[in-house]
């Protein structure tokens, strides 16, 4: 009986063992993991670039789980640049999930939610682009990404010091990022000795662009600097081709492949700085064994992968390290300030003519 008496009671202690450690044990682990909440656009019209980041993301995370990092990221889709979307997703990934970082894509996703993650202070990371306002957001706004100032003002030196431009007709759209770039470009361009001779933006419904491309012609200016969003690239592309429009084509990193896929012929010969994968080392062979494919665009998965590297590089889980981290890496404006090159469409393939 006794013999019986000290089974049940080594089996029960046994089994108190396996709860502790095997069952409370792994839950001390889980949440002793790195909580990442990523708000993209994974569904509407730019879809293709959050899924792509997306996959950068996963990858990392993939490699840093099986060195034996434990990080966990939740997804929440704010549906290409939905400004109430990305709230109530910073909503729900801070005061639910209680994530530890989150990660966005653009400036623009970050405008109505930096806010929210500075009152939380909880760190928020830009992956694709940076401008002025990194600076004036909050201590706890961060980007990894290319500087739009920058870009408008390498290629306003690019117009006029190596192409030799020096009048240029400015069209664009009502939109924050092409008044930012516009400015950046008209200002450097000006200081330099060069004149804006039109300068218009149209809002981002506009479909036709004839009334505008004729008033250009009429000024016959050295070059035209179009900042618009993709589809309407397409568009003025096309009509200021049929209207024999002969200036030098200038525009950003929203002429993407895509874009000068469909706009065909049109966009033969212009000139666009963009953005580009700072520092490969292996990941598009790393991709295509890990998705079993090629990648849309490798720089667009590396944005995603280089986050979860800034994020985890100091093998800190907690926001307060994490920021810290990012501080260091980062510097006291809270930026990469990447620039982007310098690209030319030739046969259809964009072409580098110049690194920044």
């Amino acid at each position: 009986m006794k013999k019986i008496i000290w089974t049940i009671i080594i089996m029960v202690v046994m089994a108190g063992a396996v709860f502790f450690f095997g069952g409370e044990g792994r839950d001390v682990l889980k949440n002793d993991s790195i909580k990442i909440g990523a708000i993209l656009p994974l569904t509407g019209d730019l879809a293709f670039l959050g899924e792509e980041i997306k996959k950068g993301i996963d990858l990392a995370v993939s490699e840093y789980n099986d060195k034996g990092i434990d990080i966990n990221v939740i997804y929440e889709d704010d549906q290409s640049l939905s400004q109430i979307a990305a709230v109530n997703a910073a909503n729900k990934l801070l005061n639910i999930d209680k994530v530890d970082i989150g990660l966005t894509m653009f400036v623009e996703e970050s405008r109505s939610i930096a806010p929210i993650f500075n009152k939380k202070e909880i760190p928020l990371l830009l992956l694709w682009d940076s401008n002025n306002f990194i600076q004036g957001s909050g201590d706890y706004i961060f980007s990894n990404g290319f500087s739009t100032e920058l870009a408008g003002e390498s290629m306003a030196d690019f117009a006029y010091n190596d192409l030799g431009l020096r009048t240029v007709a400015i069209i664009g759209h009502i939109d924050p990022w092409a008044d930012i770039i516009t400015r950046s470009f008209k200002d450097k361009f000006e200081i330099m000795g060069g004149r804006i001779v039109y300068n218009e933006q149209f809002n981002i419904d506009t479909k036709d662009y004839r009334t505008a491309i004729l008033k250009i012609k009429q000024l016959n200016p050295d070059a035209v600097y179009f900042p618009m969003l993709p589809m309407n690239s397409v568009q003025f592309l096309t009509q200021a081709r049929q209207f024999g429009l002969k200036s030098v084509f200038l525009t950003g990193d929203s002429f993407i492949s895509d874009t000068i896929n469909k706009a065909g012929n049109a966009s033969e010969g212009v000139y666009f700085t963009n953005i580009y994968a700072v520092s490969e080392n292996g990941l598009f062979e790393r991709y295509k064994k890990f998705y079993n494919s090629d990648p849309v665009d490798i720089t667009l998965a590396s944005f995603g992968y280089d986050g979860v590297i800034k994020i985890i590089g100091s093998g800190n889980k907690s926001s307060k390290k994490i920021k810290e981290n990012l501080e260091s890496v980062l510097g006291n404006d809270r930026s990469a300030n990447r620039v982007e090159k310098i690209y030319k469409v030739q046969a259809g393939i964009p072409v580098e003519v110049k690194d920044n």
